[in-house]
C-alpha cells in the first residue's frame, strides 16, 4: 500500500513536471530566452521547496535536495546531448509489452 502511494506521488510529480516544461516551452516560443526561463524555474523550485519543508515542519535537507537535482540534471543533459527525445506514453506501452 505504501509503495502504491509512493508510485502515485512520483507519477503526480512527473505530470506536474511535464506541465511546467510545457509552460516553459510556451514562454520560449513567446521569445523568452531559455536560460532566463531555467533560472526562473530554479528560483521557483527553491522557493516552493523551502515552503513545502516548512509546511511539513521538517528540517530542510539540502544535501538530498541537491543530490536529486544534480542526478536529474546529469540525466537530462545526457538525453539532450544524445538527441534522444522522450518516449510518448504509447511508445512506453509498446516497449513494456515487447519487454514482457
Amino acid at each position: 500500500m505504501a509503495e502504491e502511494e509512493g508510485n502515485s506521488q512520483v507519477s503526480a510529480g512527473t505530470v506536474i513536471a511535464n506541465e511546467l516544461i510545457e509552460f516553459a516551452n510556451e514562454k520560449q516560443e513567446a521569445g523568452v530566452d531559455a536560460a532566463v526561463i531555467a533560472a526562473a524555474l530554479r528560483h521557483a523550485a527553491a522557493n516552493y521547496t523551502a515552503f513545502a519543508f516548512h509546511a511539513k515542519g521538517g528540517p530542510l535537507d539540502t544535501e538530498d535536495i541537491v543530490e536529486e537535482f544534480v542526478r536529474f540534471l546529469h540525466f537530462y543533459d545526457g538525453r539532450h546531448r544524445s538527441g534522444t527525445r522522450p518516449m510518448t506514453p504509447l511508445e512506453k506501452l509498446v516497449q513494456q509489452v515487447e519487454d514482457e
